[in-house]
């Protein structure tokens, strides 16, 4: 059995069926800990460099404006967490049993994914079968489908 697990969080309706699944399954389970996980898909394009060289004005300009849109990221994802939370303490999950992982991109949403459940210790990664992004996979979310090929040793339960 899962001892220590992964939910995929965003504001998506698969990763509320998934909160809502391991509250249900695993909710009066004691020994079962959840990380509650969201990767940063990575910067709009407004924010890329634009080919020309910035000068120290716009460089600082810039560089504000990348600090708003990632404050309001955060802002944003800890609102979920809460909700999240509420929902899995509801269902029995002690709130110490209950903890978040909130990280910007790194290599790829769903590599990054597998590396931080492996890096926390997690058995297993909870996820929806698709997530917020818009191309639509025939079975499978691309997110989804990347974590269940490179999974390396984890449980995943995808849930619909």
């Amino acid at each position: 059995m899962a001892q220590k697990m992964l939910i995929a969080l965003d504001s998506s309706e698969g990763a509320w069926h998934a909160v809502e699944y391991v509250g249900r399954t695993f909710g009066r389970t004691p020994e079962v800990e959840v990380i509650l996980g969201h990767i940063l898909s990575g910067l709009p394009p407004a924010f890329w460099d634009d080919g020309h060289i910035l000068d120290d004005k716009e460089r600082e300009q810039r560089e504000q404006r990348k600090a708003r849109w990632q404050a309001e990221q955060e802002k944003q994802w800890h609102g979920l967490v809460d909700k999240a939370k509420a929902r899995l303490t509801a269902a029995g999950f002690p709130a110490d049993k209950v903890s978040s992982l909130f990280k910007p991109k790194y290599y790829d949403v769903a590599e990054d994914l597998v590396s931080e459940a492996l890096a926390q210790g997690c058995d297993t990664i909870v996820m929806g079968r698709r997530g917020l992004g818009t191309a639509k996979s025939l079975v499978l979310g691309s997110v989804t489908n990347k974590v269940v090929q490179n999974s390396r040793g984890l449980a995943v339960i995808i849930v619909t």
